[in-house]
């Protein structure tokens, strides 16, 4: 079951969200968003977390034309963030997006001593200042969504809204009382990945030979067909992947979970301590949580809370049905 629950966020790869809004803080004479109207250029740079010259930084990107400010947040831990942009491609124009890449990932490289849980999130606190907005609109995905949700937990006062596309379990230990909807979810993923489907396009394209030997880009494809099974509900959009080797820093996964709290988690408590806006978007054949039973029973528990689920959708919707999601985070947002 822990290798199960561990696997959860180590393949959970890509991207989260996380969206600020408010209004923003003054510093000296001129806001952050005014000075920015000089740098509009800039479209990727670097979070300082201490000496500009000596200390690690952190990769932000940034994006859209609108007002309203959407910092987001990627999921692993150790994934990197490109996922994140095809997740919200058609609302640039209504807002402006935020997304790092998470210390010890690919475009941040920190040294393995400063990739903690707690500095994760002093992270997403640290981007909050340089923007200069008083709450955040938290968008995260997988890993991310528990991210957002432990931002949600430490500062609850500079938290405008949360919404949580394909979350991690939010609950940490697993409740002893909810393991027979864990068991029925794994049985039922077990079921869907046998599906023919996945070795009929890996026939189709002349993978499964043993001879000659697969080339470098066939090795690819065929992992990424594999990725596909676990992520995706329809396996012809493998090509739409960008995941594998070099781009996903696996040891951050385990450096970070070495660091959790002693006490674990229990965000859906905390959520009911709260006022701000929360929505839970989820695939109804996301691997974690197949017929999203789980997420459903916990998330019910927060009257306030709005909760989708998405039909013909794996992990990644962005991919299944980015029309069905694109259509859900308007609402959300």
């Amino acid at each position: 079951m822990k290798n199960f629950i561990l696997n959860y966020a180590f393949v959970a790869v890509f991207i989260l969200l996380t969206s600020c809004s408010g209004k923003p803080e003054k510093q000296g004479q001129k806001t952050i968003f005014e000075n920015q109207d000089k740098t509009h250029a800039m479209k990727s740079w670097f979070l300082s977390t201490g000496n500009w010259e000596t200390d690690p930084q952190i990769y932000v990107r940034e994006f859209g034309t609108g007002n309203d400010t959407i910092v987001m947040l990627h999921g692993g831990w150790g994934a990197e963030h490109s996922g994140m942009i095809d997740m919200v491609s058609g609302l640039e124009k209504e807002y402006k997006f935020f997304v790092h890449e998470q210390r010890g990932s690919l475009r941040s490289p920190f040294p393995d001593s400063l990739i903690t849980y707690s500095r994760h999130i002093a992270d997403v606190e640290l981007l909050r200042k340089e923007l200069g907005v008083r709450k955040l609109t938290l968008l995260g995905h997988s890993m991310g969504a528990v991210l957002a949700s432990a931002y949600a937990e430490r500062y609850p006062k500079h938290v405008e809204k949360l919404i949580l596309v394909s979350p991690a379990f939010l609950k940490n230990p697993f409740p002893d009382k909810d393991m027979e909807l864990l068991r029925s979810s794994q049985k039922a993923y077990e079921d869907f990945s046998e599906r023919p489907e996945v070795a009929r396009e890996l026939q189709r394209l002349n993978l499964l030979r043993n001879s000659p030997k697969l080339s470098s880009k066939e090795e690819t494809i065929k992992n990424r067909i594999g990725f596909a099974n676990m992520m995706l509900f329809d396996i012809g959009k493998w090509h739409k992947l960008n995941n594998g080797k070099a781009l996903y820093k696996g040891n951050v996964y385990g450096l970070t979970e070495n660091t959790y709290p002693k006490e674990g988690w229990n965000f859906i408590e905390e959520f009911k301590e709260q006022s701000y806006p929360i929505a839970v978007v989820v695939g109804d054949h996301d691997r974690f949580d197949m017929g999203n039973h789980i997420i459903h029973k916990w998330i019910t528990e927060v009257p306030r809370a709005n909760f989708t689920s998405i039909n013909d959708a794996g992990h990644l919707l962005w991919i299944d049905q980015p029309e069905n999601l694109l259509k859900t985070l308007k609402k959300s947002l």
